[in-house]
């Protein structure tokens, strides 16, 4: 076996192992009980469960009946995760325990391992301001290792050559697969403040998550410390101290609040991770938050 060759399964196999930990240590429980699939054929009306999220409950059924009720759906039973990343230069940007792309990764890797085990399917799609890989959701353990090691190349492989990230390709690409419902994670920095209002098209029929990646120096800007640089991503825009421009972007609070009450508006779900969180932890918080209905 060719030296980089065994290099990149030693890292493929080091980042299923993290993302197994994770999963055993603190998600337990929190991916079945908090991804419900959105199947097409209906299967039938039960009682809603304490905990469930209200976005459930079938408000006619309820009113006939008296008490709470959910509709259940076949693909339920088998559900099918879209893992959606992406690797504009921005996201190999990070100054603390990791890039932001390394921790899209490890969250990405973490659910993908939680789905396989679950017996649900996986795909994969990755964009900067195009589609640069496309993997249609498919079961199984080789499913698992090739997302596990496309994401390992494109670390390696280092940023592409593009100005500004556009979701707007990754949602496209997703709605030309007719007649599916899918849980999806889309994973970005969303540096640009840019949730297209595509977004709702497919939080209409499929069950979608934001997570937004971002390291602190981000949002950082100091009137005594200047480092000039240049974005990685839009050209010609100057840098002191941050990624980007403070001014453009607001502090991380603002930002974060812009960025819910999007996702909130297209009825999707949002999160933040930074690059020097413990990603079991969040991600549990995420689950658990999701679980309760407290965020959307």
């Amino acid at each position: 076996m060719r030296a980089e060759s065994l290099s990149l399964l030693k890292a493929v196999r080091h980042l299923e192992l993290v993302a197994r930990r994770n999963v055993s240590s603190l998600l337990a429980g929190n991916y079945r009980s908090t991804i419900i699939g959105r199947g097409m054929d209906f299967h039938e009306a039960r009682r809603y469960i304490q905990g469930e999220s209200i976005r459930q409950i079938d408000w006619k059924i309820t009113a006939r009946m008296g008490e709470p009720y959910v509709k259940t759906y076949l693909e339920e039973r088998q559900r099918e995760i879209f893992i959606v990343l992406d690797i504009s230069p921005s996201m190999f940007c990070g100054f603390r325990r990791r890039t932001k792309l390394e921790t899209a990764m490890e969250i990405a890797a973490t659910i993908a391992v939680s789905a396989i085990d679950e017996g649900d399917k996986l795909g994969f799609l990755s964009f900067s301001d195009q589609v640069e890989q496309l993997a249609r959701p498919e079961m199984g353990r080789a499913r698992l290792f090739a997302l596990l090691e496309a994401m390992m190349r494109l670390r390696e492989e280092g940023p592409s050559d593009c100005e500004v990230s556009d979701p707007r390709v990754a949602i496209r690409a997703l709605e030309e697969f007719r007649g599916h419902r899918f849980v999806i994670f889309l994973l970005s920095d969303f540096l640009d403040g840019d949730v297209p209002e595509d977004l709702k098209y497919l939080s209409a029929r499929h069950d979608l998550s934001l997570l937004h990646l971002y390291d602190e120096l981000d949002f950082e800007s100091s009137p005594w410390v200047s480092i000039p640089g240049r974005s990685p991503e839009g050209r010609g825009m100057p840098v002191v101290s941050a990624p980007r421009p403070p001014d453009k972007l607001g502090g991380l609070g603002a930002f974060q609040l812009n960025l819910a009450m999007a996702a909130a508006r297209h009825g999707c779900h949002s999160a933040s991770f930074s690059t020097g969180d413990d990603i079991s932890r969040s991600l549990a918080a995420f689950f658990h938050q999701r679980r309760q209905g407290m965020i959307r």
